[in-house]
């Protein structure tokens, strides 16, 4: 064997061992690359459906405060007439229609404070819909960030989602730290705050 055969030889062998190793990589980028599409091309689904979630308890929180805003009203209506009525009646002579209207009157003051407490106790949709919206955002950054990933992968994995989420995504506002507990807090400090005003 001369040596330039010989050359020859462990040219051809380096070259195929090179190969089996460029296959092998493709193989391994293939192996990762499908699981990011697939995550990828899940993230706008998860986003939809939070905001699909944060739309209907949205929709159905403010029918509930218009049902009870229209509850509070009449209460108001009642315990108004019920003052008015109890003032055209001498009471003395009529002690028990006096005490009649007081009960039903003491009635109606404690259903209008029940459903101010209702119409507090719905600012759960607020805080939830923050919260909502705070985790569609770090999906969206999630899938940004596999789509600069898929993108190193060369032409066509930057747009393996089949869209352009800049385009389509809304506009979401939130506080990343809403809370139903802290926002509870809060509003103490806001009654507290009236009732130190109302004291001086």
């Amino acid at each position: 064997m001369t040596d330039t055969q010989d050359i020859y030889g462990r040219l051809q062998s380096e070259l195929s061992s090179i190969a089996l190793s460029v296959s092998g990589l493709l193989e391994a980028v293939r192996q990762i690359r499908e699981p990011l599409v697939e995550s990828q091309q899940k993230v706008p689904q998860a986003t939809n459906q939070l905001d699909k979630i944060s739309a209907q308890t949205e929709a159905a929180a403010h029918r509930m405060l218009d049902v009870v805003e229209h509850i509070t009203q009449r209460e108001e209506d009642v315990i108004t007439g019920l003052a008015q009525l109890i003032a055209m009646i001498d009471a003395r002579q009529q002690a028990d229609v006096a005490m009649l209207i007081t009960a039903i009157r003491q009635k109606a003051e404690s259903n209008l404070n029940d459903a101010y407490a209702i119409m507090e106790a719905l600012q759960f949709q607020d805080i939830t819909s923050q919260q909502m919206n705070h985790a569609a955002s770090l999906l969206e950054d999630i899938e940004d960030r596999l789509q600069n990933i898929l993108g190193g992968f060369g032409p066509g994995g930057s747009s393996a989602s089949g869209e352009d989420p800049a385009r389509t995504r809304p506009t979401r506002a939130f506080d990343p730290h809403a809370d139903l507990a802290n926002k509870q807090a809060r509003q103490t400090d806001i009654d507290s705050m009236f009732a130190k005003a109302k004291s001086r």
